[in-house]
């Protein structure tokens, strides 16, 4: 008896395990690619570029990887009190890249994605870092893509950089990092649309 019980529950269970269904189902890896990154934005009012790249497993519509940004071209003055000086605002975050790509078979398709990223904010004098902050980072964007060889994709999209948990940099806080932002997203890899004719 206590042997028949024994294989009915383990009957169950390797049939709730078969019918078990879990977000990535229906989601076949088709590609992969790496991607130079550049932002255009304003830190402290001062418009500028954030450079930097990432990598995202291709997913059919999409892509799930990782990112890095960074910059320290915008120049910030106190004039007064004991922090008075000219500083360099050097800025960096990296985390989750998350993509959502429809209709990639056609030329100009639409292009969307989501940088969940975290890094820190400093004040430099002679690359030496007299303040910093850490940093929380979320980046919506979205806008249009164009398969410019098999192998090459160029996303314009147009976002907005979130950013939040600046308190220790003097004058500056979290609005001064936050700012409407235009990408070039250059993404080279494959993409699994090789065998498609592009159409409009």
């Amino acid at each position: 008896m206590n042997k028949i019980i024994t294989l009915l529950f383990c009957g169950l269970a390797f049939t709730l395990q078969a019918q078990q269904e879990t977000l990535f189902d229906d989601l076949d890896v088709i590609g992969g690619f790496g991607s130079p990154i550049v932002e255009i934005g304003s830190i402290n009012g001062e418009i500028g570029a954030d450079v930097g790249g990432g990598g995202a497993l291709v997913m059919d519509r999409l892509f799930i990887g990782g990112y890095g940004m960074g910059t320290d071209y915008p120049e910030y003055t106190i004039n007064d009190g004991e922090d008075a000086g000219q500083y360099n605002i050097r800025f960096k975050h990296g985390g989750l890249w998350f993509g959502y790509v429809t209709d990639q078979d056609k030329l100009v398709h639409l292009y969307s994605s989501l940088k969940v990223g975290w890094g820190k904010s400093q004040l430099r004098v002679d690359k030496d870092a007299l303040y910093s902050d850490r940093n929380f980072v979320m980046t919506p964007e979205l806008g249009v893509e164009v398969n410019l060889t098999d192998f090459f994709k160029l996303a314009l999209t147009g976002g907005y950089r979130w950013v939040n948990g600046i308190s220790q940099l003097p004058g500056l806080d979290n609005s001064s990092f936050s700012s409407p932002i235009g990408i070039l997203t250059f993404r080279f890899g494959g993409f699994g649309d090789y065998d498609h004719d592009w159409d409009w």
